[in-house]
This record gives structure tokens, sequence and C-alpha cells, in this order.
């Protein structure tokens, strides 16, 4: 499968549920990302940027480096939310506020 590389800026969340007795993620996860639909995930990896931790129930703007199949580029636009996973569990969800690079 081609892929594409892009950046963003994101606001990420954690949900609390999901995230019970943990402590959260901390800069700089490399978790699976998941768009509904899809029969497969895509790679990234989520900077916070004014925290070292994001604990459940928290959201806060990071810088997301990821790489998208090529199919799904068009996709990636202002608004544009997806699901954080572990395997196949729902962690949290990114939405991108406005892309650095396309």
């Amino acid at each position: 499968m081609e892929t594409v590389e892009l950046e963003a800026i994101i606001k990420v969340g954690l949900h609390k549920e999901c995230m019970k007795d943990r402590k959260g993620y901390g800069t700089g996860i490399r978790p699976n990302h998941w768009i509904p639909g899809r029969e497969y995930t895509f790679m990234g990896q989520i900077d916070f940027e004014d925290r070292d931790w994001l604990h459940p129930g928290e959201t806060c703007k990071a810088r997301f480096r990821f790489l998208i199949p090529a199919q799904d580029q068009s996709k990636f636009v202002t608004g544009f939310t997806w699901h954080i996973c572990e395997v196949n569990q729902i962690m949290g969800y990114g939405t991108i506020i406005s892309i650095i690079n396309n």
C-alpha cells in the first residue's frame, strides 16, 4: 500500500473509561490510529505541545507526524477525527486543527 507523510497540529483526547486505572500517555507515544470503516490502522507519533503526560479524560494540542495510506489522504483536512487504539481497543481520538505539510 502506498503511503504519504503528513504533519499536523491536532487535538488529542483520551477516554476516561477506556483508560481506567491507567496513568495515560506520555508525549512521543506511537499508538495505532484507525479510521472508522477501514480494515487497517496507520502509524504516527504524537508529541504533546504543553505537557509530558496526557491523563484519562483530558485533551490537549499536539504535533502529529504520521504515515497514512495515499488513498486516504483526502480525508485529512481540518476537523477530521479518527480513533487512537491499542490493538483493537479504542483509547482516545485525534482531530486535525491544521495541516503543517501536505
